[in-house]
């Protein structure tokens, strides 16, 4: 499958990267609109939602509208014609189950002191979620669910992924926002001049691993924060938050007019 190549392809967050300034997301959204209707830009929205939460977004939240939705943390790829009950990509689902176990990946949750479920609704086939703030440790708890896989022998089936102080996903190692946008990139025979990538916590970081152009977004958590104060300086630290920052950033890489 190919498309028409654009000059630039923008993965973002949605929650506290473009959720947050109402009119600035406004603006924001505008300016995408014109650039994807010249077709200079494909918009992949990269989030920890659900897809049916995306698309009420684009109407109750003035959410953009998109050329892809990655969602489940990068664990499901969706392309339009978008409708609440589809199914995720077969390609991706495909590769992503060859190596993941559910009931294996809940026994790294065991006994952990604190631990909540999240709502089942986050909780799929290919992500198990669960909340940490409750836990007297976190931190601690995140590493010693890290040192259960790699004891287990099973780094490379499961990655950890660790946000805002709050929420801990175990997905496949396949998976994730930046891979995720890789394999998409790949599988529509993408070549853009330029990938840029915005986001604001730790679920975003892989995508920002990956590829050179980011936006970290004013309002960012400390664990996305540190990618640029450790050298990274190929990313653009945004000094206004949510879409204000990836308005300025998008402005920094050349993508609006200054």
């Amino acid at each position: 499958m190919s498309v028409g190549q654009p000059t630039w392809v923008l993965a973002s967050d949605i929650d506290n990267t473009l959720t947050g300034a109402r009119a600035a997301l406004r603006a924001l959204v505008t300016e995408l609109a014109a650039l994807r209707r010249a077709g200079k830009l494909f918009l992949a929205l990269s989030t920890g939602r659900r897809l049916g939460q995306v698309l009420a977004g684009v109407d109750e939240e003035d959410l953009p509208q998109s050329d892809a939705v990655i969602s489940q943390v990068g664990t499901e790829i969706y392309l339009p014609p978008f409708k609440e009950s589809m199914a995720p990509l077969p390609a991706w689902e495909r590769r992503l189950r060859r190596s993941f176990s559910r009931q294996q990946a809940l026994t790294f949750l065991q006994g952990i002191d604190g631990l909540q479920m999240q709502p089942e609704m986050y909780n799929t086939p290919l992500k198990v979620s669960a909340f940490l703030d409750q836990a007297p440790r976190p931190e601690a708890a995140v590493k010693a669910i890290r040192q259960r896989i790699k004891e287990a022998g099973a780094a490379g089936s499961y990655q950890v992924i660790w946000s805002s102080g709050r929420d801990l996903d175990i997905i496949p190692a396949a998976a994730g926002k930046g891979n995720a946008i890789r394999f998409l990139l790949d599988h529509l025979q993408l070549e853009p001049q330029m990938v840029i990538v915005a986001g604001d916590s730790g679920n975003d970081r892989s995508m920002f691993e990956m590829f050179e152009h980011g936006i970290i977004v004013a309002n960012a958590q400390p664990e996305l924060r540190a990618l640029r104060q450790n050298g990274r300086s190929t990313h653009y630290m945004a000094r206004r938050p949510s879409a204000a920052g990836v308005r300025e950033g998008l402005r920094h890489f050349g993508v609006l007019d200054s």
